[in-house]
């Protein structure tokens, strides 16, 4: 399975655009002030029009920090500007002209490079492992404590073409969390959103068939009436958008309903499909649902994502600070596509009371027709669920290289996914019960580095720095 996030839904959560730069501008001041200026998009989905007008075919999606050129000399039906596409990973349906609207351009750079919130995020890609950790200590006088652990996808082992930069390995770096969103799906059709209201409803809960996410009955209909879409549901439940220089690389769920728990991230792995393919992500985290959804309640705009290749160690072996190895964490899903999954919440927001939701979701596993009345919230519930939450940190083996049919090949868990030789190493380590790295460096001369580039991990993560 191939899977780049090349564009993101429209609906959005989590992010507001930056200073409002159509009004700094009247109609006569316009082209002196902004024609063949440089603007960095300050919003996530914004639409790029063919024509300046809200009903323009939209040919593609900027993000934020993406930078544009404008080309116009007008403001057009006072709101839309001719622009060309300076940097961005999206692909564009091409058009003769490109408009977007120019309040959602801005003259400075958001990076949320000095977050002070307390929450951060580390993937080791070598052990395609996520970890989400709370800075305990502000002052960095003592070490970080893991919140959660668990087993995720990342890239496959192959080199990025040069035409498609992002699609291959995971690539490492310090990068910020610039937005969230709720059932994602590329603009080209080839992975549908998981639940949107004008599709057929995505392969029955309790159906644990991995090929009937592949289904063409599941997958929506084409401009031209046949069903389109390779997957459907790839992306998951939440997705998180990353910066700066990302490539593409989401932070994201997948297909399958949070019953399947890890199921569909440990089937990538089995020792048959790598044998016959490399099934891994193009490049994004993939994560399972359940794990998607806790993160996104947790991390917020602006929350360090750190992506390392590192071998791994226990600050503490006796592991003294994480007595417990599992917590719950109750969810509901729901179709609301602005709506978190915390099930206290859910049940505030939705008026409803936790006897109401568990009488109707036991009745629906147990086959039941549902809510009949259409005006009901209850409506709105997707899967009612609880999440055990790994909060015993494990430290992963680094493991040599061997080799299937003459090829490196990462099955199961892995301390190496991309078959990394010892020497190619950092001679660092990475302490996952603290959040912290000793003597790390990137191995840069195998793995791409993208991100701040002043900035290999942030420097609260340095054992070294700690007061």
């Amino acid at each position: 399975m191939k899977i780049f996030a090349s564009l993101m839904l429209l609906t959005l959560m989590g992010l507001l655009p930056l200073k409002n730069v159509s009004a700094q501008y009247d109609d006569k001041s316009f082209v002196f002030e902004t024609y063949n200026k440089e603007f960095f998009v300050s919003t996530n989905g914004l639409r790029v029009r063919s024509t300046p007008d809200d009903v323009g075919k939209v040919m593609g999606l900027l993000n934020l920090n993406d930078k544009v050129l404008v080309v116009g000399h007008d403001l057009e039906n006072n709101k839309f500007v001719e622009v060309k596409i300076v940097k961005s990973a999206t692909t564009f349906l091409p058009a003769e002209k490109y408009y977007v609207v120019l309040e959602f351009l801005s003259l400075t750079l958001q990076d949320y490079k000095d977050f002070k919130g307390k929450y951060f995020v580390v993937v080791n890609v070598a052990t395609e492992t996520l970890r989400l950790y709370e800075r305990q200590c502000m002052d960095n006088s003592c070490p970080h404590k893991l919140v959660m652990e668990t087993e995720v996808v990342v890239g496959e082992d192959k080199d990025h073409p040069i035409s498609e930069p992002g699609k291959g390995r995971s690539i490492v770096g310090s990068y910020r969390v610039v937005g969230w969103t709720k059932f994602y799906e590329d603009s080209e059709g080839h992975y549908p959103s998981w639940y949107k209201t004008s599709y057929p409803m995505p392969p029955e809960i309790g159906n644990n068939n991995w090929r009937d996410w592949f289904s063409k009955k599941v997958m929506p209909n084409g401009l031209d009436g046949e069903k389109e879409g390779k997957m459907r549901g790839a992306f998951g439940w939440y997705t998180a958008f990353v910066s700066p220089n990302p490539y593409g690389q989401w932070t994201h769920g997948t297909v399958g309903w949070g019953e399947n728990k890890d199921e569909y991230i440990k089937k990538t792995k089995k020792f048959m499909i790598n044998v016959v393919s490399n099934p891994r992500s193009s490049g994004c985290t993939r994560n399972n649902n359940e794990a998607i959804a806790f993160l996104r309640q947790i991390v917020e705009t602006g929350a360090p994502i750190v992506k390392i290749y590192a071998k791994e160690a226990l600050l503490d072996p006796s592991l003294s600070q994480y007595p417990q190895t599992t917590r719950q964490w109750k969810y509901i899903m729901t179709k609301n596509a602005g709506q978190r999954a915390d099930r206290a919440e859910v049940l505030k927001a939705l008026g409803l009371t936790g006897e109401d939701v568990d009488a109707y979701w036991n009745a629906f596993r147990a086959g039941g027709a549902g809510v009949i009345d259409p005006a009901s919230k209850l409506n709105q519930i997707l899967e009612v669920g609880t999440y055990d939450l790994d909060t015993q940190p494990t430290a992963i083996p680094f493991t040599t290289r061997k080799h299937i049919l003459g090829k490196w090949r990462a099955t199961g868990r892995n301390g190496n996914v991309y078959g990394l030789k010892d020497n190619e190493m950092s001679s660092g380590v990475y302490y996952v019960d603290a959040g912290l790295l000793s003597g790390y460096h990137h191995p840069s001369k195998v793995v791409e580095v993208s991100g701040f580039m002043d900035e290999e991990t942030p420097p609260w993560m340095n054992k070294f720095l700690m007061n």
